[in-house]
């Protein structure tokens, strides 16, 4: 039986992304999480996924449970967010822009982050 279409070209998508040959939209590495993990993981990054599907810019977003990695994968991300117990820490480019933010609030923050990173990289005339 055959799932979502939708979720059939998303899935494309990542594995052509995963072969270095489609560079599109985001690019969401979210942690497994562990018992470290503090914060609803999986539905902030289902509510940043879902709210950033129209994006055609390519940009990494990072979404972790704790601050035993994610501090190392915030870094490598343009836009990151480091769980806490009920809160969270977004960073852009590595440095802290957001912190102590509740967890009701993360996935809007952190949407709220990458358009602002998307609108700063898009020449004048776009903008």
């Amino acid at each position: 039986m055959a799932g979502d279409p939708v979720e059939e070209v998303r899935a494309a998508y990542e594995i052509l992304r995963s072969l270095g040959l489609r560079f599109r939209g985001l690019d969401l590495h979210v942690c497994p999480t562990c018992g470290r993990t503090g914060i609803d993981l999986a539905a902030i990054a289902g509510e940043v996924r879902d709210a950033l599907a129209d994006m055609a810019e390519p940009i990494k977003v990072a979404l972790m449970g704790c601050v035993v990695n994610g501090l190392g994968e915030v870094k490598e991300a343009e836009v990151g967010l480091v769980g806490g117990k009920g809160q969270g820490s977004i960073y852009v480019s590595g440095k802290l822009v957001g912190a102590a933010v509740p967890e009701d609030r993360l996935a809007e923050e952190t949407v709220r982050a990458v358009r602002e990173v998307v609108r700063r990289k898009r020449p004048a005339e776009e903008a």
